[in-house]
C-alpha cells in the first residue's frame, strides 16, 4: 500500500523540479547542525539542496513530535505561502546543509509564468498530509512495535537506497529520533530495535544509518 501513498516516480519528478528549475532563483544560505530556519514569517519558500532538515511540532511546555524529514529537492514554507497562519511547527537542520531561499515576490512572478508547477507543490503539501496521517493511524491503532515496522517501511519507500547489503534508509536517525517520530518511548524503541536485529530484519551501518535486511520479513508487521 505504501507504494501507492508514495510514488517514488512522482517523488523524483518534485524533488528534480524544485532542484533543478526553482531553487537557482533563490539565494542560497548555509544551516548548521540544530539550527532552525524560518521562513513562514515572511512566507518565503525553502528548497534543500544539501544535508537533511526535519520538521517538528512543539509544545509550549517543551514536547516536541518529530513529523518529517526533508531531503534534497524538497521545500519547506509552502503551507504558510499559499494559505498562511502559524502552526506551532519548527524546521530544523539533522546536519550541516544548505537551504535555497525564494522570496514571495520572486515566487510569484514565477508561479505565474509556470502554472504547471502548481502541480508539484500539490504533490509535496498532499505526500505531508499523508505521511501525518500515516503516523495518526500508528499512534492510534497499532502496537509499538508495528508502529516502528511501520515507520522503518514507509522510511524505506521514501529515502531507500538499495544495497547488496539490503535497503539502506538514508537519514543517520537515532533511537530517540526514532521515538519521537513513532511516538513512543526511546526505551521501547532500543528494546524493539535489538528484536528486529536478533529476527535478521534489521542492522546499522558504520554510520549509523539503518539497512533493512529482509524487507519480506518487516512487511509481515505491517498494519494499516
Amino acid at each position: 500500500m505504501y507504494e501507492q501513498i508514495f510514488d517514488r516516480k512522482k517523488q523524483k519528478a518534485m524533488r528534480e523540479f524544485f532542484l533543478k528549475d526553482l531553487a537557482p532563483l533563490g539565494k542560497e544560505k548555509e544551516i548548521k547542525k540544530n539550527e532552525i530556519l524560518n521562513v513562514a514569517e515572511n512566507k518565503s519558500l525553502g528548497i534543500v539542496t544539501k544535508g537533511k532538515l526535519k520538521q517538528i511540532l512543539y509544545h509550549s511546555k517543551g514536547d516536541e513530535k518529530l513529523m518529517f524529514f526533508l531531503s534534497p529537492g524538497e521545500i519547506c514554507g509552502e503551507g504558510e505561502y499559499f494559505v498562511g497562519g502559524g502552526m506551532p511547527v519548527m524546521i530544523k537542520a539533522c546536519c550541516d546543509s544548505k537551504v535555497s531561499i525564494i522570496e514571495k515576490n520572486l515566487l510569484d512572478r514565477f508561479l505565474e509564468n509556470n502554472t504547471n508547477a502548481y502541480g508539484f507543490f500539490i504533490h509535496s503539501l498532499t505526500r505531508k498530509y499523508r505521511i501525518s496521517v500515516s503516523q495518526m493511524h500508528d499512534i492510534l491503532f497499532t502496537s509499538s512495535k508495528e508502529k516502528v515496522c511501520n515507520t522503518l517501511y514507509r522510511l524505506v519507500i521514501q529515502e531507500g537506497i538499495e544495497t547488496n547489503n539490503g535497503v539502506v534508509i538514508d537519514i543517520k536517525l537515532t533511537h530517540q529520533e526514532l521515538a519521537t517520530l513513532v511516538g513512543a518511548s526511546r526505551i521501547t524503541i532500543t528494546r524493539i530495535i535489538k528484536e528486529l536485529k536478533e529476527e535478521g530484519i534489521v542492522d546499522n551501518t558504520q554510520d549509523k544509518r539503518f539497512i533493512i535486511k529482509d524487507l519480506s520479513k518487516l512487511k509481515g508487521y505491517l498494519e494499516y
